[in-house]
């Protein structure tokens, strides 16, 4: 098939890279396959030390746009780099891209299409089937083992999708994450709304925060990519035993409420600056960084932490997963 020529938008896609070599050749050649070609490809690779680079240098002989390969002094960790790799970007258009994910060939031009048919848009997502390290179909997880896809695992279903399309992306957002970066194309020209990103935030995080307050940002539902799940982003691999896997979960969980409550304060303090009369928006925020920060040091003792959580019933609804995030609450010890 052959590439649509003359796109009204220029499109760069950028990628950031550690130590990929497993899977960053079929995502390249994914790219290549597009029917709608990119203008240019951004890589910033974080020092790898391996073979990724060769990789890349050896893509850029046969690809048929530019294809620029920054490699990083020293390893900046996976939110700064995504940071600078963004603000080198060309186009008009950015899609954002993993190292070891696959994209369908219509994926730029769908999303592409989108954004120029409404130039109110800041950005799009879509779904993503998910798949193993072999590129087979994935189960969810341990939870939702019946997920094939990543908006059935994040419980995206259409109801939510309309309510996200509706006005109703910051009441979605102070639940769960909904947007997967490897699923996101922006508007270039929006770069100061998310520059710079935060420490405590993963790119796609942020970015989607600042696109929902001072942009538009909508789902397609179609699924795009194959977004390839690992074996250690599951939780619980690794120990010797089940009480050991379970002290694990365990302690990553509390871990994860503790850095996720600092991600919202510096979600409320942007907040603050860009719309210090939003006193809603301000309110749920400072409530949600305060339920995270006692979640992640509940009692360990299964009574009090039983009387805790029925205390907090209407937290669990507005600010977490309700049942399901209570139910594994209650395992916490």
């Amino acid at each position: 098939m052959m590439p649509e020529q003359n796109p009204s938008l220029r499109i760069s896609v950028v990628m950031c890279t550690y130590r990929g070599t497993a899977h960053l050749a079929e995502q390249l050649d994914s790219i290549l396959r597009q029917t709608r070609q990119p203008a240019e490809l951004i890589v910033c690779d974080d020092n790898s030390g391996d073979g990724t680079v060769a990789i890349l240098e050896q893509f850029r002989e046969k690809a048929g746009f530019p294809v620029h390969v920054i490699v990083n002094a020293e390893n900046l960790g996976s939110t700064p780099n995504f940071d600078q790799a963004l603000e080198r970007a060309n186009g008009d258009l950015i899609a954002l891209c993993d190292q070891d994910d696959f994209w369908f060939p219509e994926k730029l031009s769908r999303m592409g299409a989108i954004l120029e048919l409404d130039p109110t848009l800041g950005g799009v997502f879509s779904d993503a089937t998910l798949i193993d390290d072999r590129g087979a179909p994935a189960r969810g997880s341990e939870h939702n083992q019946s997920a094939q896809t990543l908006w059935q695992l994040h419980g995206f279903d259409r109801s939510k999708q309309e309510q996200f399309k509706r006005g109703g992306a910051i009441d979605l957002l102070l639940q769960r994450d909904i947007v997967t970066g490897a699923t996101l194309m922006v508007r270039a020209g929006l770069r100061s709304c998310w520059h710079p990103i935060p420490a405590s935030w993963i790119h796609d995080g942020w970015i989607t925060w600042m696109l929902v307050l001072q942009s538009r940002i909508v789902p397609v539902q179609e699924t795009l990519i194959g977004y390839r799940l690992h074996a250690q982003q599951q939780l619980g691999i690794g120990g010797s035993s089940r009480a050991e896997r379970l002290k694990q979960i365990r302690d990553t969980e509390r871990k994860r409420y503790a850095r996720v409550s600092n991600q919202f304060e510096d979600l409320r303090l942007r907040v603050q600056e860009l719309s210090p009369s939003n006193i809603k928006l301000l309110k749920a925020l400072k409530e949600k960084v305060l339920f995270l920060r006692q979640r992640s040091l509940m009692p360990r003792n299964l009574v009090l932490r039983v009387c805790w959580i029925l205390a907090h019933l209407r937290h669990y609804q507005r600010y977490a997963r309700g049942w399901r995030s209570l139910r594994k609450d209650l395992f916490l010890s």
